[in-house]
């Protein structure tokens, strides 16, 4: 959703103190007060009204139905939304009469006070009742004190053992007579009450997808889960505190390059697949050039797709890490491997010029040369070159238990900047049995996938969940070619909605770069507008730095620069700008972000601004749009 203003000549200069609200974006723009502030101890706090948005607070004896029903029916009150018992919150759908709707407001015998929203600097809204919070300082003769609050007509309400708080009447202005207050030089303090909501800082609610508390890569508990196994507490990538922050953008696209994506899978609807025309690089085996589909018993696609994108709280499946992102299927075959490999080149290629954001490639060739197949090589510079993040797995040549510490493999190895190469660990925060040891610097961290291949550690096998071929295909019920154990024939899960649709038996690095493309999935639908090299650095500075290992520099050669921990990649990218302080005047200026506030700028002929955010752009003031110049907002979504 965008927004193009284009000033003409004939138009004097435009002060963009108007409201954006044609957008989907919230933009909020404010009245240009910005020499109101109230004094925080002697700190003075800028504020800036919010025109759109006023606070009644209303006698004890008025009935909240009957006041929105006789607020509503007043021409430009949109919305009423009450914060207290006595205290409503009054949205204007014409901000324009702001002043002429506060006044006939005010003319209510049952409404003590009405006064406007206020914004501080850095976005926190709030609104102001009709009271003043103080406190005298020690030293004062009490009777100074009486004198100052008799002069502006104050009552006390409320009287505790470290504040004091006085009503005023309906007509005085609380924002002035506070800071008149505290410049008295009485009171260690004297401000508005703030009448604002705090927010509880918990962890989201766990989905109710049925299998997500057997998926311990994204919580780990402790939890019992398959083959009577339990991990450290912790030791996962932090998902569902990342979700608190984002479950994902639906214009955020990772294409998976792999054996292919089940058709409306069930926790994958073709609602959030990209299937394309010509996304088939496979062989014969599947004819059909535009359909993306798995062949046979090939269910690795699915298991890469589902980790990274399966639908969340559905009463169903398991819980993808970013559920509201696409996935674009690109298939290749992984059951008939002998075929060109400048297919796999034209894959990659493919997804970046179809719009893939990430491409999830869980695949390589053993062998440590880092220029194996040039074609494919050249296709990843390619993809980063035009801002595209690729992920690659790490391989799973190791079986430390063995006395074989592994390579990493190729492409994951490729000598290709911000190319992003994963290795594994293991539900005790300890490096996988078969992830590589890397002394070359070539894997750049972990993710938490199965602990051991099968043969290697006893009792050891696959055992994380995903989405699997519906019905008997894939890896569930397990197939004879699977690796043992388990057992041929296992069911996992044995119950539950289309349970044949998932499985409990995925693993490896394939799994680990899955999981960390759902990661960058989350990063990018905070901070759209993050490169390769951005990515990379955040992903790099913000990992766990588990397993005992000796990190030297930040980096050790067991888990690279430590385990992924999406909570603290979003965090980071989840960033505001503040563009303040501007004279646009170059041909076109982009500023991009998860939220942006905008203050004393000014776009000058024949310069074009661009203000891009996936949260919220923040007008605050001194806005200026000079004749000839444009403006254009954008909602990423």
């Amino acid at each position: 959703m965008r927004m193009i203003l284009i000033a003409n000549d004939a138009m004097k200069t435009i002060k963009l103190i108007i409201y954006l609200t044609i957008l989907s974006i919230p933009v909020n723009a404010q009245n240009d007060n910005s020499g109101r502030f109230y004094y925080g101890f002697d700190d003075q706090i800028e504020i800036h009204r919010v025109n759109n948005k006023l606070l009644v607070k209303t006698k004890p004896s008025v009935a909240k139905a009957q006041y929105e029903k006789l607020a509503k029916a007043r021409a430009g009150i949109a919305k009423t939304e009450w914060q207290g018992e006595h205290l409503c919150k009054i949205e204007l759908s014409d901000h324009q009469k702001q002043d002429d709707i506060i006044g006939e407001l005010l003319s209510d015998d049952d409404v003590v006070s009405v006064r406007p929203y206020y914004r501080t600097t850095d976005g926190l809204e709030f609104g102001l009742s009709d009271e003043v919070i103080l406190r005298i300082k020690q030293d004062i003769n009490p009777l100074e004190k009486e004198k100052i609050l008799k002069q502006f007509d104050l009552y006390p309400t409320k009287i505790t053992k470290i504040y004091e708080c006085y009503s005023l009447s309906k007509d005085q202005d609380v924002i002035a007579i506070a800071n008149e207050l505290y410049e008295s030089g009485l009171f260690e303090f004297a401000y508005p009450n703030i009448i604002c909501k705090a927010e509880l800082f918990e962890i989201p609610t766990e989905p109710n997808d049925p299998y997500f508390h057997f998926q311990v890569a994204l919580q780990n508990k402790g939890q019992i889960f398959n083959d009577g196994h339990s991990g450290t507490p912790g030791a996962d990538i932090n998902a569902l505190q990342a979700w608190g922050i984002t479950q994902g953008s639906s214009s955020v696209i990772i294409a998976v390059v792999d054996a292919g994506v089940t058709c409306n899978h069930p926790d994958l609807p073709n609602t959030r697949q990209v299937r394309l025309n010509g996304s088939n690089f496979g062989t014969t085996s599947n004819p059909d050039r535009n359909n993306p589909s798995p062949v046979g018993n090939d269910d690795h696609g699915n298991a890469c797709a589902g980790i990274i994108a399966a639908t969340m709280n559905n009463n169903e499946g398991i819980a993808g890490i970013a559920p509201n992102c696409k996935i674009m299927p690109v298939r290749w075959d992984s059951i008939l491997y002998w075929y060109g490999h400048d297919k796999m080149a034209d894959a990659i290629i493919f997804a970046v010029d179809s719009g893939a954001n990430i491409i999830s490639n869980s695949w390589g060739y053993e062998t440590a040369n880092s220029n194996f197949i040039p074609a494919i090589v050249a296709a990843i510079q390619y993809a980063i070159n035009k801002g595209v993040i690729v992920v690659f797995a790490a391989g799973n040549t190791a079986r430390r238990s063995l006395g074989n510490n592994g390579y990493v493999v190729f492409p994951g190895n490729a000598d290709v900047k911000w190319l992003l190469t994963v290795g594994a660990s293991d539900r005790y925060d300890q490096q996988a049995d078969y992830s590589p040891t890397d002394s070359l610097s070539l894997m750049d961290f972990v993710a938490p996938s199965n602990r051991a291949f099968p043969g290697s550690i006893s009792g050891e096998t696959f055992e994380m969940w995903t989405i699997d071929i519906p019905d008997s295909a894939g890896y569930n019920p397990w197939p004879s070619g699977g690796g043992h154990p388990p057992a041929e024939g296992e069911i996992l899960p044995d119950s539950g909605t289309n349970h044949l649709a998932y499985t409990g038996r995925m693993g490896g690095t394939s799994f680990a770069c899955a999981e960390t493309a759902g990661v960058v999935a989350l990063l990018l639908s905070v901070n759209p507008t993050l490169t390769p090299q951005q990515v990379f650095e955040i992903l790099t500075t913000t990992t766990d730095k588990v397993g005992g290992y000796t990190y030297t520099n930040g980096r050790c050669n067991q888990m690279g620069w430590g385990r992924v921990d999406a909570y603290n990649a979003v965090q980071k990218a989840h960033c505001t700008v503040n563009f303040t302080n501007q004279i646009v005047s170059s041909d076109t200026t982009v500023v991009s972000c998860g939220d942006i506030n905008v203050r004393n700028v000014t776009v000058n002929k024949p310069a074009r601004l661009t203000l891009k955010a996936a949260g919220e752009v923040n007008i605050i003031s001194c806005f200026e749009v000079q004749p000839g110049a444009e403006l254009e907002t954008i909602k990423i979504q």
